[in-house]
């Protein structure tokens, strides 16, 4: 059950704001020493010390990329030839404009 502050005088409002200030910041210290003290128990579990754990978490990895082959493109515009299309992604302004008005998408191919 709440219980019922709005009776409470602006004074009696501020008195109990500063106390729940007060008793968020502790907690909120609480709960970093408890999370520090994880930190160091998974870092001891593992072998290493806490210095260790994080030089290992601020190393950069390698990523794996994988590079795209070029793919010829299959739609040309009829209109400006240097415009086309591979058939992937979204479809070009030219080719929805085309599409709107009435052709059809083999009429581009090439």
């Amino acid at each position: 059950m709440k219980p019922d502050i709005s009776r409470l005088s602006v004074e009696e409002l501020k008195r109990l704001q500063l106390e729940a200030e007060s008793l968020i910041a502790s907690k909120k210290d609480q709960e970093i020493e408890d999370a520090y003290k994880q930190v160091l128990a998974i870092a001891e579990g593992v072998g290493l010390s806490l210095e260790d754990l994080l030089s290992f978490a601020g190393k950069k990895r390698k990523k794996t990329t994988t590079t795209r082959k070029a793919v010829a493109p299959r739609y040309r515009n009829k209109s400006n030839t240097a415009e086309t299309w591979t058939g992937r992604g979204k479809q070009p302004r030219w080719l929805v404009a085309e599409l709107a008005k009435g052709r059809k998408l083999e009429d581009f191919l090439i």
